[in-house]
């Protein structure tokens, strides 16, 4: 993440240009202090600030995190938006949720019109869209299509760093079976299964990212013969993956790229933790390598320009470090299932901006070696 207050240099003819094309985001009311994000760029907002002009088409995120008397920050709340060529998007602050909601009108198609005959004079409360991280975030979201946006985002809009919880009601709270046990038994049972003392959370309705459902490595009807060929190679569930996204890569992709993207901008928790799910998925099956090689050739360019941006805990080339882990696991597949130029352009570029280097990469694993019992 860039914050930076610095001007920035524009050609006048480049800048006329994406002044009379560009998409334009206003905000009211939002208090003066308060951060303010776009994409890479974040900034402190000042008493002329009025919102951002020159946003180029497609897909951006947009966040605000309100300030404290004491200096301190609210974690980060935001919402993600597919612009069209000159469109005017209306926010203000909601002062009691401390975020930015669709603005509260009677006639928005009249404001939005309004705002456009007097766009003129409004260019000097609005900022520029920063265009030197243009080209960065174009690699993260190249993929991502308007229905993507719609499919993935919650049902809610705002898109927060944890989901919202609520609890179950006090009567579907587990209590034991006094019943049908002794009060010694149900002690040692809730010793042994601490969770039926736990409240039964669950997300609150429309606030979580609605992503797509990430298939078990092993199924849970496997049979016991089965356990160890699904562990190895999960084409099973691989496959199961692609069926839902109508067998195509382009949807996987881009639900890759946008869920990457709500961690990176917004630090949402949940869209990480699916992101580290997909990755542990594709990275352990060489037959689906084999099957799949388009989609993998796609998602080996997409992981080149995803990884750099991990925090630092994540990109620690070690044993310990489970991206790195499946990272390597999925090059071993790369290789063995064809896409050679693949793994070594990703090998390459992770060398050079992770230094990150896999020496014995294609050896065979000590852990799949035979074991030798001596008698």
């Amino acid at each position: 993440m860039n914050k930076d207050n610095s001007s920035m240099e524009m050609d006048p003819d480049l800048a006329l240009r994406l002044l009379s094309e560009g998409a334009v985001l206003v905000i009211a009311g939002v208090p003066v202090g308060t951060e303010f994000g776009v994409d890479l760029c974040s900034y402190t907002i000042g008493p002329e600030f009025r919102g951002v002009k020159m946003i180029p088409p497609g897909v951006h995120y947009i966040w605000c995190a309100s300030r404290g008397p004491y200096g301190d920050t609210a974690p980060r709340v935001g919402f993600v938006h597919y612009f069209h060529p000159n469109e005017i998007l209306v926010r203000e602050w909601d002062s009691e949720l401390e975020e930015l909601r669709p603005r509260q009108t009677a006639e928005p198609e009249v404001e939005r019109e309004r705002i456009r005959r007097n766009l003129a004079q409004l260019e000097r409360v609005l900022a520029p869209y920063d265009y030197r991280y243009v080209c960065q975030w174009k690699d993260l979201t190249g993929s991502v299509s308007e229905p993507c946006v719609d499919r993935c985002r919650p049902e809610l809009g705002t898109i927060r760093t944890n989901i919202e919880l609520q609890s179950c009601t006090d009567a579907d709270r587990p209590r034991g079976n006094a019943g049908n046990m002794s009060k010694r038994h149900t002690a040692a049972k809730l010793l042994l299964d601490e969770t039926d003392m736990l409240p039964n959370l669950k997300p609150v309705a429309g606030t979580a990212p609605r992503f797509c459902v990430v298939p078990a490595r092993v199924p849970q009807d496997a049979l016991p013969a089965d356990i160890s060929r699904h562990a190895i190679d999960c084409i099973a569930a691989v496959n199961k993956l692609f069926e839902s996204f109508g067998n195509s890569p382009d949807g996987l992709i881009e639900e890759l790229q946008l869920a990457f993207v709500f961690f990176l901008v917004g630090y949402s928790v949940e869209s990480l933790d699916h992101w580290r799910k997909l990755l542990a998925l594709l990275a352990h099956s060489e037959t689906a390598v084999s099957k799949h090689k388009l989609a993998y050739m796609k998602y080996s360019e997409v992981l080149a320009h995803q990884l750099p941006h991990l925090p630092e805990e994540l990109i620690t080339p070690s044993p310990y470090n489970t991206v790195y882990k499946d990272v390597r696991e999925l090059l071993v597949n790369l290789y063995a299932g064809g896409l050679m130029v693949s793994a070594e352009r990703l090998i390459k570029r992770l060398g050079k901006q992770l230094n990150w280097h896999f020496e014995g990469l294609l050896d065979e694993d000590p852990e799949d070696q035979p074991v030798i019992i001596e008698s």
